[in-house]
């Protein structure tokens, strides 16, 4: 019981902070000496041109494939309508897991951005530096992308078993949450040093926090593009500020310290 609690504490927190996001943005300029990152900025532009491509293609099957279906039959075109605007097809295979490694930079940007004002320091990450988040980042999402396929079959083999069906939804869903929100407070993790091990047992600490984290960036990439954008601003600031007034956040002096 007082494991949850602590779980249902966390998930509080974070809503709060993620409510609180843009007027924090917004009231302490944190775009400022955005410009001054020529890697930032490079990868961005990389992300503004890729997203809507990939976007574009995504439509583009599912149009295909509504058109072969309202040839074959209506009922079945009527279905396949359904599933192309579904909830959960617009995060089919790892199309989310792709967006969150574009984003990667503008996400470490914003993290130390709200680091410096919580902190009252300036941190100096240097292009080095940028690019070895970039890697990390990686490993943790195919990481993160294996385990939320290997528990999406143990949930679907339990729940074949046991019932009700309805279920295995839910709990894949909220799998992939809490997956999508770790990516967001391990690079806070990094930010300080510490190992994707050593990172992985202090998310696990704050599951409740990753879980509602990772719901708003699922639900913000329904936005084609924009989404992307929103997501490696808002999540990466809520999921920095919430990390950084808890027991497990560090001195902003030693951010990326050698």
């Amino acid at each position: 019981m007082r494991l949850k609690s602590v779980y249902v504490n966390q998930s509080v927190d974070i809503a709060n902070k993620l409510f609180m996001t843009i007027p924090f943005i917004l009231g302490n300029k944190l775009w400022k000496g955005f410009f001054r990152h020529k890697l930032v900025m490079t990868v961005s532009l990389i992300t503004a041109i890729v997203i809507p491509i990939s976007v574009y293609k995504y439509i583009d099957a599912k149009l295909d494939l509504l058109n072969n279906s309202v040839a074959k039959a209506s009922n079945f075109a009527s279905m396949a309508m359904q599933e192309s605007v579904s909830f959960s097809s617009l995060f089919e295979g790892g199309n989310k897991w792709l967006v969150i490694i574009l984003i990667q930079m503008l996400v470490v940007y914003f993290s130390n951005r709200t680091i410096e004002v919580l902190s009252g320091v300036t941190i100096d990450i240097s292009g080095k530096e940028m690019i070895k988040s970039q890697f990390r980042n990686i490993i943790v999402v195919i990481r993160n992308w294996v385990l939320e396929l290997v528990i999406g079959v143990g949930i679907a083999i339990l729940i074949g078993i046991l019932g009700p069906a309805w279920m295995e939804d839910v709990l894949k869903y909220a799998v992939g949450c809490y997956f999508v929100g770790y990516v967001f407070i391990d690079n806070y993790n990094n930010t300080f040093g510490l190992t994707i091990k050593e990172s992985a047992v202090v998310v696990r600490h704050h599951a409740g926090a990753a879980l509602v984290v990772g719901l708003v960036a699922k639900i913000l990439l329904l936005l084609p593009v924009v989404g992307a954008l929103l997501v490696s601003f808002i999540c990466s600031v809520a999921a920095t500020w919430y990390m950084h007034s808890n027991v497990d956040n560090h001195a902003g002096e030693i951010a990326f310290a050698e």
